[in-house]
């Protein structure tokens, strides 16, 4: 194409325009655009291919770094650990020098006691021996005059409780013999099985129907040890009433009442109580009478065995068994702590050997013939394992 035949007029202004330069300007610049889009696009993928590439290593590193680091902190713990554990070490060492020190220093202190307490304790006695003979002598009477004095208040005081017993027992026996004058009313001797009086009661034939036995008591508090005692003395007596006449009668009993199987009252109420006891022994003694006439020898002994008697000697046995049983008891308590307290003696024993011994060696005496006699004569009762299995079998008991 020619230049003329590649140019065009415009109608409106006449310009003469270049139509083939104008395409190949556009088309060059639409071939640059493409170019430049492309060229963009792999200088963008190349940039983010570096950038990638860089991050991975990037990441690497920090990994490689965090191990380092981590390992780094391990070993400083450790270090750390070791240096505690360093000074620690340190420390303790230093305490155990400290105290160490410190018992040496109370040792010498101790010791330099011990050797002035001697010396004190030699001078003091030499210059207080006769004080001490004076203050002696002095308290010596003085424990015998206190002695003696005790001995004269308990016997004003035995006297005199003797003598207000005296007087109740010879009163109920004379209220007795007044009230019953067909009964055979006897003063028990001392000597015989304990209690006061004793009243043989005697039906309308003169034959004895059974016996009361009575226990006067004068004091001012009740005691509950009169019961068993005087139904021991009823066994020995064979009566099987027994009455106790007390100034002083059991808690929650004002007037005469009944415990377990003895009666007991004031003085006063001897009169009534006595007569109401001897009506029922003489009736029980009737039916007794009737009875024996129709009974053979197995319901003889099948009465005795479910009757009062019976039951009160049982009784009698099984609180002799319960009071020899808690003696027995408190014998076994008394006897262990005994035992505890002598081999407490035993170990002072030891340790006084032991320290003594200790004390020779320490002043050079281990080498002498007078500490292997000792070593050899110490009895073997002395040792203290011995001991210690005995405290382990009382244990386990």
């Amino acid at each position: 194409m020619t230049q003329s035949e590649s140019e065009v007029t415009c109608p409106d202004c006449g310009t003469q325009i270049d139509v083939a330069d104008r395409l190949r300007t556009h088309v060059e610049h639409q071939v640059r655009r493409e170019l430049s889009v492309s060229i963009r696009n792999e200088i963008e993928a190349d940039v983010e291919a570096r950038i990638a590439v860089e991050r991975e290593d990037e990441v690497k590193e920090m990994a490689a770094l965090a191990a380092r680091n981590r390992k780094q902190r391990e070993e400083l713990v450790t270090l750390r650990e070791s240096e505690i554990e360093l000074e620690d070490l340190k420390a303790e060492q230093e305490i155990q020098l400290k105290e160490a020190r410190a018992e040496a220093a109370r040792e010498a202190k101790r010791e330099l006691n011990r050797e002035l307490e001697e010396k004190i304790s030699e001078r003091v006695k030499e210059e207080t021996g006769d004080k001490e003979l004076a203050i002696e002598k002095l308290n010596l009477q003085l424990e015998r005059q206190n002695s003696k004095i005790a001995e004269l208040e308990a016997q004003r005081t035995d006297s005199h409780g003797e003598l207000e017993g005296e007087v109740l027992e010879k009163s109920v026996e004379e209220t007795l013999r007044n009230t019953f004058p067909h009964d055979m009313i006897k003063e028990v001797k001392k000597s015989n099985y304990g209690a006061d009086i004793v009243q043989i009661i005697l039906n309308e034939r003169g034959n004895a129907a059974g016996k009361i036995l009575y226990e006067c008591k004068k004091h001012k508090v009740w005691n509950d040890a009169w019961i068993p005692k005087l139904r021991q003395d009823a066994i020995n007596a064979n009566a099987g009433t027994m009455v106790i006449v007390s100034s002083e009668l059991p808690e929650g009993i004002d007037t005469f009442g009944r415990i377990d199987d003895i009666w007991v009252c004031k003085y006063h109420e001897v009169p009534l109580v006595s007569a109401l006891l001897r009506h029922a022994v003489i009736k029980i003694s009737q039916e007794k009478v009737r009875e024996d006439h129709m009974m053979s020898i197995q319901e003889r002994v099948l009465e005795y065995v479910s009757g009062p008697e019976f039951a009160m000697v049982m009784r009698g046995v099984m609180q002799a068994y319960q009071a020899f049983e808690d003696d027995m008891r408190k014998e076994e308590r008394y006897m262990k702590t005994r035992w505890k307290a002598r081999r407490g003696y035993l170990r002072d024993i030891i340790d006084s050997i032991t320290s003594m011994m200790g004390r020779f060696e320490q002043l050079g005496a281990g080498d002498f013939e007078v500490m292997d006699e000792l070593g050899e004569g110490t009895p073997p009762e002395f040792r203290l394992p011995a001991m210690v299995e005995v405290e382990k079998v009382e244990e386990e008991e």
